[in-house]
């Protein structure tokens, strides 16, 4: 079914030879001016260090809390099996492992307290840090604020149209002219 048409694959931009690596070789002219066109693979820095020390909080939060559900249920077990213990070896067994649940659940729940005062100091540091920008925190600064901005705005148009005025009657106005033309 061949039908006797030639495709010239340059037309497409498509070049007929297998393509060769070799590196940077066939792009020498694009380094002549010193800096090298290289692709950055270096992950992205946070914009916002905040933020992302926030988002680490809260997913240490959300482990811990998965955590501290499977030990308190692991506690559980280990009492239940130390009741129904048939020998003092089983239950001493089942009483230090209830006894190391506790311990674990014990530790994870300062570790939370400590999680939560690092949220709250840097909520704290976040709010000083932007009060420290001069931003009004409170709307009478807001409301004083732009009733200074629109006051400003008032006096420049009226000083604008009485200057508009002033040039197109005169300095003196329409009394200098009545007292110049008589009564």
């Amino acid at each position: 079914m061949d039908s006797g048409l030639t495709v010239d694959l340059g037309l497409f931009g498509i070049s007929p030879d297998m393509a060769a690596y070799d590196g940077l070789a066939g792009r020498r002219a694009d380094f002549a001016g010193g800096a090298a066109p290289v692709l950055d693979i270096k992950a992205e820095a946070p914009l916002d260090p905040f933020l992302d020390m926030q988002a680490m909080l809260l997913e240490m939060t959300k482990e811990l809390r998965e955590r501290f559900q499977r030990f308190q249920s692991q506690r559980a077990f280990a009492e239940r099996d130390a009741d129904a213990a048939e020998d003092e070896a089983s239950r001493k067994l089942a009483q230090t492992d209830a006894k190391a649940a506790i311990e674990a659940v014990s530790l994870i729940v300062r570790t939370l307290e400590k999680i939560d005062s690092l949220q709250r100091t840097l909520i704290n540091e976040r709010a000083e840090a932007e009060a420290a920008l001069g931003e009004p925190d409170d709307g009478e600064a807001l409301a004083a604020e732009f009733d200074r901005l629109v006051e400003e705005r008032v006096k420049d148009r009226l000083n604008a149209a009485r200057e508009d005025w002033m040039r197109e009657n005169g300095t003196g106005g329409d009394a200098a002219a009545r007292a110049e033309s008589g009564p």
